[in-house]
């Protein structure tokens, strides 16, 4: 059945139609012409009157005519964009012509191109057409960007749930603790903690806030720090370690080596660096209490395949965050070159999803996280270690990395700023595609990149489980008050 016709000039890549009816933005529809079969998306809808144009001043007229019998004249225009050229699987290189029917795309159609992939995220908006997204282009990485309570939370599980029940691993950075306790099945809670043992002597110096320019205080903690884990590791090897005291111990065993070091030395400048490279050491202390534990395995060895692996984070200050997923994605990265190259360590690859990134991928800030994102968005495709940056403040996030998420699936956005930033950050979204995110409802997406064969309006699949990010219920909590209140005074 048509549902109106092309007028005007049209392009290779967009017509305007003469609806005979009401469309939604979002629909699929066919043109069919020269011999092509050519399908596109709905990505405007305006309605006019030939009587009331834009010109028209005189309010009367429109009394007037509202008073008669008959019914003012009325047209509906819609923009097309076209995409696909079905016969041929390529991008269309001629117009339609004026006069050219265009009609909904009918669910065979929709099926043969939506089909395609390995996991259900969801299903075409308006018709029940599964949308499926291929996992390899996950190597391409993924940005899922929306409003605050438009469904960010929903995706994440449905796509970490989907990725699970075919053998993924993957590895959720959970900021608000909305997973951890969830009911995603192969749940793989791991605890935050930071093990020195498997720190690099730079990366210890930066969590002390060692400058990068303090050669000797450098040279102190490196060979303090490598002495010290060189014989723990030993007195592990052969079970000569009381791991009770271990903790206890970690930060005045340092001390105690800085100061061995420092004893050699004769000239003031060198004892003062040395009692700085303390200091700090104290610091770490008091700053990463929490997280400290030298009896806990390395993170890659705690990873299961065919599970939601979740890190609850949601305790800790944003200092130890960063300092958790910062060192967590390096040694996963780390692991997965070291099975590429010597068939040992991480033998599977890992889908990382970091929530609220705009926190550790910042525009303005350097944390430790964004270092460690940039090289696995960089490199991460070649080891098998995929990212997945989650935020509602896209604004926010550094542009590169940003613009390296070559796969989106972007819900209801309706902030201008973060609108524009995300289409300047984004080779293949299109104007005419971004105006159309402040019109999608709750768990509506529009899904691009490699994922899927088209852009596709999806609404998301519901996570059937529960998930600890949904919005309180304010008025139901305080009317429990309220009725324990009564129930205690009245008894």
């Amino acid at each position: 059945m048509n549902v109106g016709y092309v007028i005007g000039e049209s392009s290779p890549e967009e017509a305007l139609m003469l609806a005979e009816r009401p469309v939604r933005v979002g629909r699929y529809v066919v043109l069919e012409y020269d011999g092509m079969r050519v399908i596109g998306l709905v990505t405007s809808v305006f309605r006019g009157s030939p009587l009331l144009d834009p010109t028209l001043n005189d309010v009367k007229i429109v009394q007037r005519l509202k008073t008669l019998d008959t019914s003012i004249p009325q047209f509906v225009k819609a923009t097309v964009k076209l995409l696909y050229e079905m016969n041929t699987g390529t991008l269309p290189d001629m117009p339609p012509g004026p006069g050219t029917p265009v009609r909904f795309a009918q669910e065979e159609e929709l099926k043969d191109i939506f089909a395609e992939g390995d996991i259900t995220i969801g299903t075409v908006i308006g018709v029940n057409i599964p949308v499926n997204i291929k996992v390899n282009s996950l190597s391409r990485h993924l940005a899922i960007l929306a409003a605050t309570g438009s469904g960010k939370s929903n995706t994440v599980a449905v796509l970490s749930q989907s990725l699970a029940n075919i053998g993924g691993a993957v590895v959720i950075f959970d900021y608000h603790g909305e997973y951890y306790n969830s009911d995603i099945q192969n749940l793989n809670p791991i605890e935050a903690k930071l093990n020195p043992l498997y720190l690099t002597p730079r990366e210890f110096a930066t969590l002390l806030e060692l400058r990068s320019n303090a050669i000797i205080q450098y040279r102190f903690l490196r060979n303090a720090f490598t002495t010290y884990v060189s014989e723990i590791r030993q007195k592990i090897k052969e079970g000569n370690v009381d791991y009770s005291e271990l903790n206890a111990n970690f930060a005045q065993d340092i001390i105690d080596k800085v100061n061995e070091l420092a004893g050699g030395e004769n000239q003031r400048n060198q004892k003062d660096s040395a009692l700085e490279v303390i200091n700090k050491i104290e610091e770490f202390v008091d700053r990463y209490e929490g997280i400290i534990d030298l009896t806990v395995p390395d993170i890659p060895s705690r990873i299961r395949h065919s599970s939601v692996n979740v890190i609850s984070i949601n305790h800790l200050d944003e200092d130890a965050m960063d300092a958790i997923v910062s060192h967590y994605l390096r040694r996963i990265l780390d692991s997965r070159k070291e099975f590429k190259h010597r068939r040992t360590g991480l033998s599977f690859p890992v889908v990382a999803v970091i929530e609220e990134a705009h926190v550790f991928i910042s525009k303005t800030e350097d944390t430790l996280t964004k270092y460690q994102a940039s090289k696995i968005a960089r490199e991460g495709r070649k080891f098998g270690v995929s990212m997945v940056i989650v935020s509602q403040r896209p604004k926010g996030l550094d542009e590169t990395i940003l613009s390296q998420m070559t796969n989106k699936i972007i819900l209801r956005m309706v902030e201008p700023t973060d609108k524009k930033y995300v289409l300047e950050a984004s080779d293949n979204l299109t104007e005419d595609l971004v105006e159309q995110l402040s019109s999608l409802g709750i768990g509506e997406a529009i899904v691009i990149g490699n994922l899927v064969k088209l852009p596709a309006f999806v609404k998301v699949a519901k996570f059937p489980g529960r998930l600890g990010g949904s919005d309180p219920d304010l008025k139901g909590e305080w009317n429990a008050l309220k009725e324990r209140k009564i129930e205690t005074e009245f008894g």
